[in-house]
């Protein structure tokens, strides 16, 4: 199946249901996607309508972000989360980049900037609007990795998919064994991947030799 015939569900989130529904009726009118809007109880929207791209401006979100992001994975593993920013609020852009969001888009740019992000975010790539290029780009470089916990700066689930790589599965095989889409698994490797500093398959067979991964069994993640 081409990506071309593929709707991708995209939850937009925003309290104020006017601006929640005219972002719906653009992104509906201007792309491949189906999409609802949800100005209300967030976890319930998530649950019926299992979207894969959960569209929203991070001001919106409680205070306690960690919380609400173990939650959030807990009620939606496989759904992304896009970021729909004022230009200025450029803190919260490294901030969601950090977090895991698959993409920072500026309010200022509109519709065309959202059909973009969503766009690049269908084949796993992750989205920078220009507004917050210069000052997110040190958040994308890889990140130093701390000799005496080689492995620290990677969660559980990006560790077991980098292991399963060097152990030669596919990411459709690490996909079936942990229930995910492949497009996750894949999303999960590049992660680990820009972390460690690593840039081929090679790179983390070492990377898994140096750790001693290949030398247990592996664990389910």
């Amino acid at each position: 199946m081409s990506y071309s015939s593929i709707l991708t569900r995209v939850l937009v989130f925003h309290p104020n249901p006017v601006l929640a529904c005219a972002i719906r009726s653009g992104l509906e009118l201007a792309g491949p996607f189906t999409v609802q809007s949800c100005s209300g109880e967030l976890p319930e929207s998530l649950t019926r309508f299992r979207p894969d791209i959960l569209l929203l401006d991070p001001v919106h979100l409680p205070p306690r972000l960690e919380t609400w992001m173990a939650d959030f994975t807990r009620c939606a593993p496989e759904c992304e989360m896009l970021a729909y920013l004022d230009a200025a609020n450029r803190s919260a852009a490294t901030w969601c980049l950090a977090a895991g969001f698959i993409g920072v888009v500026s309010q200022q740019k509109g519709i065309e900037a959202l059909v973009d992000a969503l766009t690049v975010a269908r084949v796993g790539g992750v989205y920078v609007d220009e507004s917050f290029t210069q000052v997110v780009s040190s958040s994308l470089e890889p990140e130093p990795v701390d000799q005496t916990q080689p492995n620290a700066v990677l969660s559980q689930r990006e560790q077991y998919v980098l292991e399963h790589v060097a152990r030669g599965l596919s990411n459709k095989e690490i996909a079936r064994r942990v229930s995910l889409s492949p497009k996750t698994v894949e999303t999960h490797r590049a992660r680990a991947m820009v972390k460690l500093g690593l840039r081929h398959r090679s790179d983390i067979v070492q990377h898994a030799l140096r750790n001693n991964w290949l030398a247990k069994e592996a664990v389910a993640a």
